[in-house]
């Protein structure tokens, strides 16, 4: 491909348009047939602008065959047989502004040139290609927009499904809420009457304790007022020992009083003991009956307690699930923004791709056109070293025979150049009474074209 600083798009070579059009334009036979002599072509021409049309407007061939007018239309036998050609210019006149065409006209139609005819091939050929890219890349933007779609549904029917399952965990169905409100009402029952038993045996315990702490404190006390008078008896005792003659019998019946007194006094102790060990035991039955109580109550209260937890654990997990769906509900929104975000940088990068693309095509043309030039200039130059050294050698052959047959040579030569300029100034003539004579024809001919629209108009006047 060759570039020019002055198109917007590079021209290709004829035998990449000439393959182009088989593969991407036409198609059977006229794909065959189709060579780089049809450029020139005006019916080659005319149906490969009209395959163009059809590629990329969609336009049916007897779309050009239409007459643009309507029925009514004065002396229709004028346009007929040129309407197609009328059709097919109008069309290519969109065309070329889509396309970047620089010119066009309708020569190039009737009378196409081969290089006018590349140019504008050129620029239909970069057209298909853009088209063809971004063709490519909208169906690639297309499948990324479903599979997003894809996942934006799937994620809502998933919130959908948390939303119904946070719905169905929060609301408690009819028998387990009955069940639930019995078993708060036995336990708030079963609370009242603990509390209630609990306090009256707890009253009860006090009261006995009050009650056998005061009969040990009364007995400790008369306990001690024995002992201090036994003491006093002792004291009294020791003095009047040595005062009082004492007879043996009395003494006798005192020591046996005092030892009955003693044994009494024993015996009382003795039942007290035996009253206090009854009642620490009595105690000690009591505080097992209430630490049962207290364990069936503490089990109760952790049956409650459970039953609490159980609750809680609903209201967590229903928080967790409002917590996973919001966080869903976040994820779903940073989705999008990446999403439209991704596309944009996308956007950007393709058109970055496409300019760089664009430059290094421009740069590998010239670079081929370079090399191309620079390989044929070696060619041309090894081909005339080899000329040149063969001239030589035949120069150096023949250099004596020259030398005789340069006067002659000479003396030919001038009278061919007399005749030369002779043939030109002839030729000069000729085409000087040429241009003369196409001028006058041409004047006629826009002046009969100027006389039959007048007339044409006149008659539009007259029947209008």
């Amino acid at each position: 491909m060759e570039g020019d600083n002055r198109l917007p798009y590079p021209i290709c070579k004829m035998d990449y348009i000439v393959n182009f059009c088989r593969r991407h334009i036409l198609s059977g036979s006229e794909a065959n047939n189709f060579t780089k002599a049809d450029l020139s072509k005006p019916d080659s021409v005319q149906r490969l602008y009209m395959r163009c049309l059809q590629i990329i407007f969609d336009a049916r061939p007897d779309c050009l065959y239409m007459m643009p007018m309507s029925e009514n239309t004065p002396y229709p036998q004028l346009s007929e047989g040129f309407i197609p050609i009328m059709n097919l210019n109008v069309c290519m006149q969109n065309l070329i502004l889509l396309c970047s065409i620089p010119y066009f006209e309708m020569s190039d139609l009737l009378n196409p040139k081969t290089k006018c005819t590349i140019v504008i091939l050129s620029g239909i050929i970069n057209f298909l290609q853009f088209r063809k890219g971004a063709l490519e890349t909208y169906m690639n933007q297309q499948k990324s927009f479903k599979l997003n779609l894809e996942m934006m549904q799937q994620m809502v029917s998933s919130s959908e499904e948390m939303k119904y399952k946070i719905e169905s965990l929060t609301t408690i169905p009819p028998e387990q809420k009955a069940k639930i409100d019995l078993l708060s009402a036995d336990i708030s029952e079963l609370q009242q009457v603990l509390n209630h038993e609990y306090r009256l045996k707890q009253n009860s315990i006090q009261d006995a304790t009050t009650q056998l702490k005061a009969e040990i404190a009364e007995r400790n006390k008369t306990l001690g007022q024995i002992k201090l008078d036994m003491a006093n008896a002792k004291e009294i005792q020791a003095h009047l020992k040595p005062l009082i003659v004492e007879c043996p019998e009395q003494l006798n019946s005192e020591i046996q009083t005092m030892r009955e007194t003693v044994e009494k006094k024993k015996e009382a102790m003795q039942k007290k003991n035996d009253r206090t060990m009854e009642l620490q035991d009595k105690l000690a039955s009591f505080n097992n009956f209430q630490n049962k109580e207290l364990e069936t109550y503490c089990s109760l209260l952790q049956q409650s307690q459970a039953g609490s937890d159980l609750i809680s654990n609903m209201n967590t997990e229903i928080w967790n699930e409002e917590n996973e769906q919001e966080r869903k509900q976040m994820e779903l929104k940073n989705l999008q923004t990446e999403e439209t975000r991704l596309k944009r940088i996308l956007g950007s990068k393709f058109e970055k791709h496409d300019k760089l693309q664009m430059q290094r095509q421009k740069k590998q043309e010239t670079r081929a056109h370079d090399l191309d030039s620079v390989a044929t200039e070696f060619d041309q130059f090894k081909q005339r070293s080899q000329e040149v050294s063969e001239q030589i050698a035949q120069i150096n052959s023949g250099r004596q025979q020259y030398l005789t047959k340069s006067q002659a040579l000479q003396e030919s030569c001038t009278k061919d150049e007399s005749e030369c300029q002779n043939l030109y100034s002839k030729l000069l003539a000729h085409l000087e009474q040429y241009h003369e004579r196409l001028a006058i024809v041409t004047q006629k001919a826009t002046y009969e074209g100027h006389k039959q629209m007048a007339e044409i108009e006149r008659a539009i006047n007259e029947r209008i």
